[in-house]
């Protein structure tokens, strides 16, 4: 089956969604492991977590590459 560049657009937002959902998890657990003064798991989650940004950075932007797409191929073709 073949996808339009919305439809896949549409997957990467929805990735970003779960993507969010554990970033939410990790900060929470980022939360109890600072209550309970544990340096490593903090370090460790911190680790984590900045994994997550960037993995949500990423598929965001391709995201907007790919629902913007054509829009950018009309503005340079109208130029």
């Amino acid at each position: 089956m073949e996808k339009t560049l919305t439809q896949l657009s549409e997957d990467y937002f929805k990735a970003a969604e779960d993507i969010n959902s554990l970033i939410i998890k990790y900060r929470r657990l980022l939360n109890e492991a600072y209550d309970s003064n544990d340096y490593l798991k903090t370090y460790e989650l911190k680790r984590k977590l900045t994994v997550f940004y960037d993995q949500k950075r990423d598929i965001l932007d391709t995201a907007y590459a790919l629902k913007n797409y054509y829009k950018r191929s009309e503005e340079v073709m109208s130029a």
